[in-house]
């Protein structure tokens, strides 16, 4: 399924995803991570950052692509500077250079993960199945007191079993992994970076 990355072009189905969301425009922010800031934790980095610099935080989604078969709107803040700029000084695992960004004035923050919202773009039932359990598993962790939570045994195997077959090597001529039924190099190997 390859890896998670920023779209590189706003598609229909971005922009279907994003007016689901709120009426702004998504818009790629660049990324200039501060050397205090921790991964993971954008809201408390940002908060900090005002009281720091000045500016203020502003909330929304942080728009991610997996290769053909989903795109993922997760909740994010970034900074506005005094003079208006929109920066994300929270670094990324896979060392994003900039974000695709859509403002929701709406989001509130409390503490809590907020759930993601999850489109895919694919017929595949293990997308489907994918994107379930990890709906799932967001809403345990939206409910949960504090930032630890629980899950079963069985859907975490499920989870890592679902990742490890959407991600399995294959052949260009042989079926996807992502069971969409379309041969590998016409489906997800065209979106590999």
């Amino acid at each position: 399924m390859g890896k998670i990355a920023t779209p590189q072009i706003i598609t229909e189905q971005i922009m279907e995803l994003c007016q689901s969301i709120s009426e702004y425009q998504p818009i790629y922010v660049p990324v200039k991570a501060s050397s205090k800031s921790r991964f993971n934790e954008c809201f408390p980095n940002v908060a900090e950052y005002v009281e720091e610099y000045g500016g203020q935080s502003v909330f929304g989604r942080c728009i991610w692509q997996r290769a053909n078969v989903l795109i993922e709107a997760e909740a994010h803040a970034v900074w506005k500077s005094p003079n208006g700029d929109l920066i994300d000084i929270t670094p990324h695992i896979n060392e994003e250079k900039s974000i695709l960004f859509l403002i929701e004035p709406q989001m509130v923050y409390r503490g809590n993960i907020i759930p993601s919202i999850r489109k895919e773009l694919t017929s595949s039932p293990l997308v489907a199945e994918f994107i379930s359990l990890f709906n799932e598993r967001d809403q345990i962790a939206a409910e949960a007191n504090g930032n630890t939570y629980t899950l079963t045994t069985t859907m975490l195997k499920r989870m890592y079993e679902i990742e490890e077959l959407l991600n399995q090597k294959v052949g260009r001529n042989d079926p996807c992994p992502c069971q969409s039924g379309i041969k590998y190099k016409k489906c997800c190997s065209q979106y590999m970076a």
